[in-house]
């Protein structure tokens, strides 16, 4: 977008005159557009609370929007999909995801994690004791 911020963004999309019950294709449009970016930028956000406080009509677009997100990060055919930030392969890395979003507010989307780790609490400190006795072991013949 050639805007300078997201306010003159904001004011030259409003300027589309979308016909009623197209709200929710320029919330979409914005939530892809942060998507696309490598890294988050704050301007997207800004954009996005701008038209939440500019119309009720927008702010119930981005919850719904968030809402079939969320849903989706919960579906358990698209566990494969989140499985590198919600990792469930060894205790070490499913920690560091509940750490991570927990830190950042998201900790509510760890849920499943918890409860994962919570199940696996026994059988992962019998792994790891016999992992730590390996590696004695490798030390004591090396």
């Amino acid at each position: 977008m050639s805007s300078l911020d997201f306010e003159e963004a904001g004011h030259k999309l409003l300027k589309i005159r979308l016909e009623q019950g197209q709200g929710m294709e320029l919330c979409v449009m914005v939530l892809e557009c942060c998507t696309e970016e490598k890294t988050y930028r704050s301007f997207y956000g800004h954009l996005a609370h701008w038209f939440c406080l500019k119309s009720r009509v927008y702010r119930e677009c981005f919850e719904n929007l968030f809402v079939q997100k969320y849903s989706m990060l919960q579906d358990p055919t698209m566990e494969e999909t989140f499985e590198s930030i919600f990792p469930k392969d060894h205790r070490k890395n499913t920690l560091f995801s509940i750490k991570f979003f927990t830190k950042i507010g998201l900790g509510g989307i760890t849920q499943t994690l918890r409860q994962l780790i919570a199940k696996r609490k026994e059988t992962d400190s019998e792994d790891e004791l016999r992992d730590e006795m390996v590696m004695k072991r490798r030390r004591k013949r090396g």
